[in-house]
């Protein structure tokens, strides 16, 4: 199948949409028999298999597109959309379905880019539906994918702000729960790899969020995290947080965010700076000393005495 795809891709722009659509009906068309069969154990009724084989499809699928084409999989991709939507919905308690669903969309998002912009809004809000009942951490991985993709775009930002703080709420509440950090690292993972792409993509917009403290207070919690993929966000987060108001990039925004910024570590630069000293010597293993102290740099360039 991916060879299929890359050789796709290079037909003229005209004949994609066709040979794109042929090669996606057979696993859309299984797709659909397993939601029409009532749900069992067994692999009769598992949808992993046509799952994967779509994502292996839309990752290879990338077609060279000018500016002003309109990009040949939208269209496909939104005739898959209310099929991948059902099977998202009816396996909604399956960490494993669920992920291969978020999977499929992901290279879905990724092989249209702006094109998937008509999706936006019905997947963020399924999204956030299904998250509120079932906390898995791979909505919170598409949502970094759909703010990399979107996140300067000025008619998204609010959406995808509106986004975050949905899913920010039931993740506030599973980390709250006793251990709640140790027992969830890929919550913890994919939370702050979402705040990071949005410090990346549209800073200001976090910077002004109602939001922005209960998650730096979260990252404050979440450093003493001794599991290296989690922590690893987390201090990339931070970095990418306090950096973003000390790289004089030159863009219009700059003081903003130097303001914003300062207005947060006023707040709560103290405990951070605590923390941070507090997980050297108490918490964390020697190869994540080196994250450490990038976060500890971006801050004596804010505030050096």
């Amino acid at each position: 199948l991916s060879g299929t795809a890359l050789v796709l891709a290079r037909l003229p722009l005209e004949k994609i949409a066709e040979c794109l659509s042929e090669l996606c009906a057979v696993q859309v068309m299984a797709l659909k028999k397993l939601l029409s069969q009532e749900p069992s154990n067994g692999l009769s009724s598992d949808p992993t298999v046509p799952l994967d084989r779509l994502a292996v499809i839309f990752r290879h699928t990338n077609p060279i597109v000018e500016n002003g084409q309109i990009h040949p999989c939208q269209k496909v991709i939104q005739e898959i959309w209310p099929v991948l939507s059902e099977t998202l919905n009816k396996h909604s308690a399956d960490n494993r379905i669920v992920e291969r669903c978020c999977r499929c969309l992901r290279f879905a998002v990724r092989c249209v880019g702006k094109g998937s912009a008509a999706l936006l809004q019905p997947l963020v809000t399924q999204m956030v539906n299904v998250y509120r009942a079932h906390q898995h951490s791979c909505f919170l991985y598409l949502g970094s994918i759909l703010v990399d993709e979107y996140g300067m775009e000025e008619g998204c930002r609010q959406g995808l702000l509106d986004m975050l703080q949905a899913l920010c709420i039931p993740t506030f509440q599973l980390l709250e729960q006793p251990n709640g950090l140790q027992n969830h690292p890929d919550t913890v993972d994919d939370l702050f790899r979402l705040a990071a792409r949005f410090i990346q993509r549209s800073p200001v917009t976090l910077l002004r969020s109602q939001v922005m403290i209960p998650i730096l207070q979260w990252a404050i919690a979440a450093t003493t995290l001794d599991h290296r993929d989690a922590n690893c966000s987390v201090m990339k987060f931070l970095r990418d947080l306090i950096h973003t108001g000390v790289a004089n990039d030159h863009e219009e925004d700059f003081e903003a965010r130097k303001e914003l910024i300062s207005q947060v570590m006023n707040q709560l630069g103290q405990q951070l700076v605590n923390q941070l000293l507090h997980t050297c010597c108490f918490c964390l293993p020697p190869y994540t000393l080196p994250d450490v102290a990038e976060v500890l740099w971006e801050i004596m360039q804010i505030d050096r005495p």
